[in-house]
């Protein structure tokens, strides 16, 4: 007589997933209580702590890479008019070599109606090729000068998930989570601003929202206006249809400042001040960065240390 057997079904996960969801609350609230312990410690009001501990860590953590990034900038710009009068010379070559194709072609009078692949190059392709050995020279020579792309994108890397980190710690602090519904530190409610006595509450007169947003902007206009400058975006470009990656990403940024400014609407007010003290940071960073550390934008007399490297061989060869 065949018995069956049942196999034992596994537990659901759902007690692995609340500890691993607890164990990152955990981390959060674990960063709410140093906040609270700096600040007892510092003896100021939170109206004040708030931008101090702002200012300390993007002082300490994304200002060198700002200063890496810029001296990566700036040695960009000293070779772009190099690279650029790479094109025009391309364009010749490749125009040059078509041109001893189709005159060879012509005196051999071969039968063969097969051109060859030189023989075939037409306007279009000679700037479709020279755009290519273009963008290929300059990876290059960026690569030597140590000055790469890529490298960049390391500020933005530890900036986005700096910001996210110390929202939600000022989240847990004011209790704006569907975790903790209380406040961690009582002082919050107390050591606030004029009418803003309160600071786990949302501002009623809109002001914190409204500031918060012009900064925002204000901060994003800059950045943009550099970067048109760079010619990175097609504002201002005549004649031209194509919207570049740049273009889009100051369309996503206006629309996440909106988001954001109603965001700081229903956020406590600690909230809101901690964000428009980074944007302030912000702002202020890449005025202090133009005026010390500015990025030319035509060409100008260059440094031998930077533009030593710049593969000269390949300026000959093609």
């Amino acid at each position: 007589m065949l018995r069956t057997i049942k196999l034992a079904r596994p537990i659901s996960t759902q007690r692995e997933r609340r500890f691993f969801s607890t164990d990152v609350v955990s981390v959060f609230e674990s960063g709410a209580e140093l906040v609270s312990a700096a600040h007892a410690a510092s003896g100021l009001p939170w109206w004040a702590f708030i931008p101090l501990i702002t200012v300390s860590v993007r002082t300490c953590i994304t200002l060198p890479l700002a200063i890496y990034q810029r001296r990566g900038l700036q040695k960009q710009n000293e070779l772009r008019p190099i690279i650029s009068a790479m094109f025009p010379i391309f364009k010749l070559r490749l125009a040059a070599r078509a041109q001893a194709a189709q005159q060879s072609a012509r005196l051999s009078k071969s039968d063969v109606p097969i051109k060859t692949e030189t023989e075939q190059l037409s306007a279009n392709k000679i700037i479709v090729l020279a755009s290519k050995e273009r963008m290929k020279r300059q990876r290059q020579i960026f690569r030597d000068n140590g000055c790469q792309s890529w490298k960049f994108l390391a500020l933005p890397a530890l900036q986005i998930p700096l910001w996210i980190t110390l929202s939600q710690t000022f989240r847990v602090l004011t209790g704006w989570t569907n975790v903790r519904a209380t406040v961690l530190d009582p002082t919050l409610s107390t050591e606030g601003l004029g009418y803003l006595t309160n600071l786990t509450l949302s501002d009623p007169y809109f002001i914190l929202p409204v500031v918060l947003g012009v900064t925002a902007l204000t901060n994003a206009e800059w950045n943009f206006r550099t970067a048109d400058l760079m010619k990175l975006t097609t504002r201002g470009v005549r004649n031209s249809l194509r919207p570049t990656a740049f273009d889009s990403v100051i369309n996503l940024t206006r629309m996440s400042i909106c988001f954001l400014v109603v965001l700081s609407a229903q956020a406590p007010a600690a909230l809101s001040i901690y964000w428009i003290s980074s944007n302030i940071y912000s702002l202020a960073q890449n005025i202090l960065l133009n005026k010390f550390m500015p990025l030319r934008y035509t060409p100008y007399a260059r440094s031998a240390p930077s533009t030593k490297k710049l593969a000269g061989e390949s300026l000959v060869e093609f």
